[in-house]
């Protein structure tokens, strides 16, 4: 793929989505072979448009909101790196930083981060982080330090029974929904993210949960195997709305229903657990440079790019 030295670095353009998100695929299951969760023959051919069949949405939602988005070129013109954080209410996120297997530790990595996820920008920096040691290795000298780890938890949902007093509302896709999710995201996270939101509301279904005629929390059911985010003012009453999602995916034929969950969330991975769920080998590690946010109350979006 040659080397470091013949390697230019540009802002993405629409033409450089389709190869920059084979190289995200090509290193994470470099990465995925080096732990042993897939064999050489997966890791030199790995799925990419079966895979862009599910993320594929969420990675142009992405693309279009970026605030800062950078390819790395070989000097035959083809991608081999890229980097892309979104800023929202202040708040960047790191969301794909990716360097082709052939190119790595060669300071590629570096250079993007540089210009995606830039020293000193943002009112809080926030990553969602593989275990891949170089890459953390990298992160953490960014302004960013651990804060949790986060599980994928799975099983084939059921029609589970709701024990709660909540009362649960379905969303519309409107301006009124995306202010009571954003003004609940604002409370648990510290930072709004309305343009998420307005996404989210499009692709699945959401509930908020209230108590009393006042909004306690939200959740956002199944789309695929995915689902999230969901969160409450109060953790307690997480299992009623894991329950709701868990329900209304049976409901709707879903074969394996995936919750991404903080590990500070002691009560909804009690509950799942509890529930029959099963931990999904391939975790990742959540790092802010301030914990500002309150993951013991929160579930994170499947597809795990975003908090």
């Amino acid at each position: 793929m040659g080397h470091a030295s013949a390697v230019d670095y540009r802002r993405l353009e629409p033409s450089d989505v389709a190869p920059a998100y084979a190289v995200f695929r090509r290193s994470l299951f470099d990465y995925l072979l080096r732990i042993g969760l897939v064999d050489a023959t997966t890791a030199a051919d790995p799925p990419i448009e079966s895979a862009w069949a599910s993320q594929g949405p969420w990675v142009e939602h992405l693309v279009g909101t970026a605030a800062e988005n950078w390819v790395a070129t070989d000097d035959a013109g083809r991608v081999v790196g890229w980097a892309m954080s979104t800023e929202r209410d202040g708040v960047l996120e790191l969301t794909h930083f990716f360097v082709d297997p052939g190119l790595q530790a060669q300071g590629v990595g570096r250079r993007l981060l540089e210009l995606a996820f830039p020293i000193g920008r943002g009112r809080h920096r926030v990553i969602m982080a593989t275990q891949d040691a170089r890459a953390l290795s990298l992160y953490l000298r960014f302004g960013v330090r651990y804060v949790t780890t986060s599980v994928d938890l799975y099983r084939s949902p059921e029609p589970v029974e709701i024990a709660s007093d909540l009362v649960f509302d379905r969303l519309g896709n409107d301006d009124v929904a995306v202010n009571a999710v954003a003004a609940l995201e604002q409370t648990v996270l510290g930072h709004r993210r309305d343009l998420d939101i307005r996404f989210l509301l499009g692709i699945r279904p959401g509930w908020i949960a209230s108590r009393g005629g006042s909004p306690v929390g939200f959740a956002f059911g199944a789309q695929g195997s995915n689902s999230g985010p969901i969160a409450a003012l109060d953790p307690a009453d997480l299992p009623a709305m894991l329950d709701l999602v868990e329900r209304e995916a049976s409901a709707t034929g879903v074969e394996d229903l995936y919750f991404s969950v903080p590990l500070l969330n002691s009560i909804a991975v009690e509950h799942l657990l509890g529930r029959g769920f099963r931990i999904d080998p391939f975790y990742v590690k959540v790092l802010a440079d301030e914990p500002t946010m309150h993951l013991d109350r929160w579930v994170h979006t499947g597809p795990s790019f975003i908090v």
